[in-house]
């Protein structure tokens, strides 16, 4: 994203974090600290790069900060922004989602990578392996790592992630889906649309997602599991292609604003970047 861009929707977004941050009880001030860790994410900088970057630019005067300060203090609001700047992420979704009437939705996982072994919150778990690791590995065959898993629900035509949860990441996808979902219908009411389809790979496959779908009258388009025994069967709906836009949401996560570059340590330092890579996200694409 080029820089007069992001000039022309800082503001806004500096609006939106001030007041999560007065519900936090900080003050607008503070606000600038949490729109800086997004700017961070979007330009791919260190923490003294950034303090560095908002002394000389024009945005860092839009955030007013002082010429030279201290880049530690990135470091002590990532200790306590983890709820203000998951709530950053729910409340530009839903300013810029509001009314639309959601007819696809998708579901999905991705991994996110310990920085370290010794983090005590991470876990070995499964993931798909890219493209190009596909070509040495047989079909079907996941691959291990050690980390966590960014869980999240979009909607499949806009490509925007609606709903997220960041968890170690030995957790089953489908143990997900039914916060993620509840949130969706809270928020977005995707349950109410006569035409709704919610699409997922085989992972997804079980009875009770299946009973809670019917029962709003969404129609499921999963692929079948093939549980061990046989290959997993995509579903014929015609619109099920469409689950690829969850990909290139994880793919842009990481290749645009640096979610495959995680370097902290632990669930809750590791979550703020993650939502600020979203928030990122949303302020590129929305």
């Amino acid at each position: 994203m080029k820089i007069y861009e992001l000039k022309n929707k800082i503001p806004e977004v500096l609006a939106y974090a001030r007041i999560v941050s007065k519900r936090h009880g900080h003050t607008e001030k503070y606000a600038k600290h949490i729109v800086a860790l997004v700017i961070k994410q979007i330009l791919h900088l260190t923490d003294r790069e950034l303090a560095d970057f908002l002394s000389t630019n024009d945005l860092g005067r839009i955030l007013r900060y002082k010429k030279h300060f201290n880049y530690t203090i990135f470091s002590k609001v990532r200790k306590v922004a983890v709820n203000i700047v998951r709530e950053l992420y729910e409340f530009i979704v839903y300013q810029k989602m509001k009314g639309r009437k959601i007819r696809l939705v998708a579901i999905d996982s991705t991994d996110v990578s310990a920085y370290s072994s010794k983090d005590k919150d991470a876990r070995y778990g499964h993931r798909t392996p890219s493209k190009k690791e596909q070509r040495t590995l047989k079909d079907g065959t996941k691959t291990m790592f050690f980390g966590y898993k960014l869980h999240a629900i979009t909607d499949a035509e806009t490509e925007i992630p609606i709903a997220v949860e960041i968890a170690s990441a030995n957790r089953h996808d489908k143990t997900f889906f039914h916060r993620l979902y509840a949130m969706a219908k809270v928020a977005f009411h995707v349950h109410m649309n006569p035409d709704a389809k919610f699409l997922a790979d085989s992972g997804y496959d079980s009875t009770d997602i299946y009973e809670e779908l019917h029962h709003d009258n969404v129609k499921p388009v999963i692929a079948i599991n093939g549980r061990g025994f046989y290959k997993s069967s995509i579903p014929k709906d015609f619109e099920y292609g469409k689950r690829w836009s969850i990909k290139r949401v994880f793919s842009r996560l990481k290749e645009v604003f640096g979610l495959s570059k995680n370097r902290f340590v632990g669930l809750e330092k590791v979550t703020v970047p993650i939502y600020s890579c979203l928030v990122a996200y949303l302020i590129k694409y929305m």
